[in-house]
């Protein structure tokens, strides 16, 4: 973990409000002036030409390839630790991600949401049923500690990635019938889930065991497992496969 408890859980708590709430709705506002598909590049173009927005597109393209990259290896090195395989499995586990998602994406938007909404239930059950589970007996006091070293750097960065995914909400704007009304219904949904989402399953897991050394890559897993059994450790194991 990054720093104890209680920095985490701050963050966790501010930076919703001072970062995620304010991109949200300028991404609202804007998909409702330009509602098209493709979000900030759409609105780059519109505000400083074809040249620069051109170049935009371009470098958000290229920065979703690398990053894009990451998680088929990812995926498949989790898989590898439920079913051992070689390296030469796993290369080629990875590209079968890769072509299966491509496939999927070439089908159109309306397979790729209705694929993607199947991926969110997946992933978000195992979480709702551990912290339905562990909730009613977890020690509150354990996420106000504070005694302890804090990576600020390290710290920050995840926290910002955590709620940095308000800027793709505009990306689709072309296919809603009504973008005012959608976007205000959809924050409001989004904002207080992502919020909860982020702090109450982390405060079952410290409710569970707070030692902090004790988390690492993977560790909600091993903790889901004892809350729940191995049907819950493999649940979560699922989850992270297939929201990565």
């Amino acid at each position: 973990m990054a720093g104890p408890p209680l920095y985490v859980f701050i963050l966790l708590g501010v930076v919703p409000f001072v970062y995620s709430l304010p991109i949200a709705l300028i991404v609202a506002e804007l998909s409702t002036a330009f509602p098209e598909d493709g979000g900030y590049v759409v609105w780059v173009q519109e505000a400083c030409g074809k040249n620069i927005g051109s170049h935009h597109a371009y470098w958000v393209w290229v920065i979703y390839v690398v990053d894009a990259a990451i998680y088929p290896v990812l995926v498949a090195n989790y898989v590898d630790t439920m079913m051992p395989m070689s390296a030469t499995g796993r290369s080629l586990f990875a590209v079968a991600i890769v072509l299966g998602v491509t496939l999927i994406n070439l089908n159109g938007t309306d397979m790729m949401v209705k694929f993607n909404t199947l991926l969110a239930i997946i992933s978000l059950v195992p979480t709702l049923i551990f912290t339905a589970l562990g909730l009613p007996n977890t020690t509150f006091e354990r996420c106000v500690v504070s005694e302890g070293d804090v990576d600020w750097t390290l710290l920050v960065s995840w926290t910002l990635w955590l709620y940095c995914g308000f800027f793709s909400l505009g990306t689709l704007a072309g296919e809603l019938e009504n973008p005012r009304r959608t976007f205000i219904i959809a924050i409001a949904i989004l904002f207080p889930t992502v919020l909860l989402l982020n702090t109450l399953p982390l405060a079952v897991a410290l409710g569970t065991d707070d030692r902090l050394e004790h988390y690492t890559a993977g560790y909600f897993n091993v903790l889901a497992g004892r809350l729940g059994g191995r049907w819950l450790d493999g649940g979560f194991q699922l989850g992270a496969n297939v929201r990565h």
